[in-house]
């Protein structure tokens, strides 16, 4: 493989690792909704309950928990760690820690062997920053799922103690 074959590959295989942390991204705000809202639906439900059972206050606490940590992963997704790294021509952050006129010289004094180096050093960069969201999507998802189950007896449990017919007029 000459040095273009060799750069072509690297940027394709960026361009897939840019896909994979929008893939990752777009699972936040639907995540964060759902999860919002089967929070403030446990909270309104337990706020209304007329008497709380043990068994209520231990699924409220379940559900809560594994909510609470779904909103924390999905934080960790949105804001990733990264390694700062001064150096690249590529990397946003390179770019600006440099400043213009550093950067306006490294553009224009940039060999294809730099260029290479700085395609497979983003690559990492960027395939440690997709692995991490990933990670924390599945946690989020697990979490959220493991809520669902102790939410929906909590839904029943809740409502099970309500004058239903008396809210409808009968």
């Amino acid at each position: 493989m000459d040095i273009n074959d060799k750069i072509q590959f690297m940027e394709k295989n960026l361009a897939r690792q840019l896909d994979w942390i929008r893939a990752a991204d777009s699972k936040i705000a639907p995540v964060i909704f759902i999860t919002t809202s089967m929070l403030g639906a446990t909270v309104a439900f337990l706020s209304k309950t007329p008497r709380l059972s043990g068994l209520s206050l231990l699924l409220a606490a379940v559900c809560i928990g594994a909510l609470v940590y779904t909103l924390f992963c999905m934080v960790m997704v949105n804001f990733p760690r990264i390694t700062r790294y001064d150096e690249s021509a590529l990397f946003f952050e390179g770019i600006k820690f440099a400043g213009f006129e550093t950067f306006d010289k490294r553009a224009k004094e940039m060999t294809q062997d730099a260029y290479m180096q700085d395609l497979t050093r983003m690559c990492y960069n960027n395939a440690v920053i997709a692995s991490s969201k990933f990670r924390y999507v599945k946690r989020a998802m697990l979490a959220l799922f493991t809520a669902i189950i102790p939410w929906v007896i909590l839904v029943y449990d809740v409502f099970r103690y309500y004058p239903v017919q008396e809210l409808l007029g009968k």
